[in-house]
């Protein structure tokens, strides 16, 4: 018991190991905003390819039939690539979940170069696919990667990984607040103060890396009304609008990937066969093809008619659907966000003239509607909150934001839909049928937070069920830390220290998690 009293100190209470994870922190923020940023300027560079190579292919028959021998390749090494490393499909959130929970453990090097140079592919190709999803998964393999380096426990390494994962929200959007929080919000879904330090100090890091290499104007640089307080009400409008349309997005996209996952055809003609209708795309309808940007750059230059945006949305939404059921790595983060966009622009489209209210008002419900929109389909109102304002440099529509996204946040909640990345991670886990590996045995401390409503507050350890291969060895209660005994009662807010064995680890966090309603 003293041993492992003066072990559970050294974690969680030593200055060095303290310093020497803020070391492990920076390097992680260095290396994951490198290798984010890096992502990130080829992506730009692949777009710009693709939109120059489609200003010269008109109406030349050579250059469009050499287009789509291209994109046939393209197909082919994606199939290839996504066969070489499985885990670097599609969009990366659901793998570091996966990983973070136990369920997966994959090859941070093979990861980081299939996810590097798929996702250019991707890019190249037109797909309607966002850079965030991967970027979240580079950084968390950069992190995993310091930790193999390192050497150091298990514990760690999934803090790591946690951190890089922060750091890739922080490097693609200029945004180091609303990448800890995602984290916390949607990978984690707990609370570690050393891991909100640790994450800080590397989203600093990186996020100086993206400015240096990007610049430090904010992402988006639109106008900035006030919303008359009177008319508030039509963000009630507003909000069940994006619920529904985000009700339907996440719905639609679970269905489409059931569709293309049973074709009963060769993965590689699958994609071959994507690619090809991408490139179509690309030469009929250009602007729906990438992620994204093309679509936000139209309503920075300026409001298109109402016509037009509804013609876009309703493309991009079935065209990014289409894109990301197929499988190839890339993710959804962007799409949402440039759905979310346009739903605004429509809707200001239709209440500002009817209001007599400044055009310019628009560009609100644009920003509104964004946040919302993420909202609705990741059910993480906070970070979609904090990322708008950190992507405007303004928190002058934080108000209209959280009204917006609490009502988007509700309208599919009530419908009985899940959150579009928990969906992504169940079938990931369905469709691989992944048996856990057995590994080296490694221990692993997990830290699970005692909520209000837990069925469990005030009883004495012995009494609740925790797992057999688990073991309750520390709690911190007011900043204390103590060693319990088995007749120590829990209450709200205790921050509840199970060592567990790294082959356990999944089925332990599943079942605590359940037991305290995580």
């Amino acid at each position: 018991m003293k041993n492992l009293e003066k072990t559970l100190r050294s974690v969680s209470e030593n200055p060095k190991y303290i310093f020497r994870l803020t070391v492990q922190g920076v390097l992680v923020g260095f290396f994951a905003g490198l290798m984010v940023c890096l992502y990130r300027w080829l992506l730009a560079g692949s777009e710009s390819v693709l939109r120059g190579y489609l200003s010269i292919i008109k109406g030349n028959i050579f250059f469009i039939v050499l287009f789509f021998i291209v994109l046939a390749i393209l197909g082919l090494l994606i199939d290839w690539l996504t066969k070489w490393e499985a885990d670097s499909a599609g969009s990366g959130i659901p793998q570091v979940y996966a990983e973070v929970k136990g369920h997966m453990e994959a090859n941070w090097a093979k990861v980081l170069f299939s996810k590097v140079v798929s996702g250019v592919l991707t890019a190249i190709g037109g797909l309607s696919l966002g850079p965030e999803g991967p970027s979240v998964q580079i950084g968390g393999m950069a992190g995993k990667g310091i930790a193999k380096i390192f050497k150091g426990s298990k514990t760690d390494e999934l803090r790591l990984i946690l951190v890089g994962s922060a750091v890739g929200i922080t490097a693609a959007f200029n945004a180091p607040l609303a990448g800890v929080i995602f984290v916390f919000e949607e990978i984690n879904h707990g609370f570690d103060k050393t891991l909100v330090f640790i994450a800080l100090v590397s989203a600093i890091v990186s996020d100086f890396i993206s400015k240096i290499i990007f610049g430090q104007s904010t992402i988006l640089n639109f106008p900035v009304l006030d919303i008359p307080l009177d008319s508030y009400w039509v963000l009630i409008i507003l909000g069940v609008i994006i619920g529904l349309l985000g009700y339907g997005y996440n719905i639609g996209l679970i269905k489409s990937s059931d569709v293309l996952n049973n074709l009963k055809i060769p993965s590689w003609l699958k994609f071959v066969l994507v690619f090809m209708l991408s490139g179509v795309v690309a030469l009929l309808i250009p602007e729906i093809s990438d992620g994204g940007h093309f679509m936000m750059d139209i309503l920075d230059v300026a409001i298109p008619s109402l016509s037009v945006l509804l013609v876009l949305l309703v493309l991009k939404y079935l065209f990014s659907m289409f894109s990301f059921s197929s499988g190839a790595p890339g993710g959804i983060f962007l799409p949402i966000l440039v759905l979310g966009a346009y739903i605004g622009a429509i809707f200001g489209s239709v209440v500002v003239p009817a209001f007599g209210w400044q055009h310019d008002l628009i560009y609100r419900f644009i920003i509104i509607s964004m946040a919302g929109f993420f909202a609705a389909t990741v059910r993480s109102p906070i970070t979609g909150i904090v990322l708008l304002a950190e992507m405007s440099g303004s928190t002058e529509s934080l108000v209209a934001m959280i009204f917006v996204s609490l009502i988007a946040y509700v309208v599919p909640t009530l419908l009985g839909n899940e959150p579009i990345y928990e969906s992504l991670y169940d079938r990931l886990l369905l469709n691989k049928n992944k048996e856990l590996v057995k590994k080296p045995s490694k221990h692993v401390l997990s830290e699970y937070i005692v909520p209000l409503d837990c069925n469990y507050i005030n009883f004495k350890i012995k009494d609740i069920p925790f797992p057999k291969n688990a073991i309750v060895v520390s709690v911190i209660r007011n900043g204390k830390y103590m060693i319990p005994t088995e007749d120590f009662n829990i209450i709200y807010s205790d921050q509840i220290h199970v060592l567990t064995d790294s082959n356990d680890y999944p089925y332990v966090r599943q079942e605590i998690e359940e037991l305290f309603g995580g």
